[in-house]
């Protein structure tokens, strides 16, 4: 896990296209944006909430900044939730492997496993990927704002 330091790394990105192409096999959207900082230091406990203008078209945006230890209790939770599906999806991948070699026609056994595996892989996914972008910044509102959100790079 990275080091927290004073201020976010991640920033603040205003949207100002994006351009679908489609392809013969696959597809491509291009977003073109521009990035600004989040001027707000981290408080030493809990979260601080402050409002970010942002550098291009100037609207105002809260913004919700955590402290260092609980930052590094979200990464945690995401890796807990990677860790747990990755064990819940390994033995379901091991179970539907063995039950394809018995060649059975009754497709009743491989509910469960099936069932298991998606779940399981679903969760080590959300969770790789949170844990990847977590820096302990979010949007004041559920969900969000239009226009904007927050990148790392």
């Amino acid at each position: 896990m990275t080091k927290t330091g004073e201020y976010p790394q991640v920033r603040l990105a205003c949207i100002h296209g994006e351009r679908h192409r489609e392809y013969v096999f696959v597809s491509a959207t291009t977003v073109r944006y521009s990035l600004s900082d989040i001027p707000v230091s981290r408080p030493a406990i809990g979260v601080v909430e402050a409002t970010v203008a942002c550098g291009s078209c100037e609207r105002r945006l809260r913004v919700r900044v955590f402290s260092p230890a609980r930052r590094r209790r979200w990464q945690q939770a995401w890796c807990g939730l990677f860790l747990l599906g990755a064990l819940i999806a390994t033995p379901s991948t091991i179970r539907l492997i063995a039950l394809d070699a018995l060649d059975g026609t009754d497709p009743l056994p491989y509910v469960l496993p099936m069932l298991t595996e998606v779940l399981g892989l679903g969760a080590a996914v959300v969770g790789a990927m949170f844990l990847g972008t977590e820096d302990g910044v979010r949007f004041a509102s559920f969900w969000g704002d239009g226009g904007h959100r927050l990148r790392r790079w």
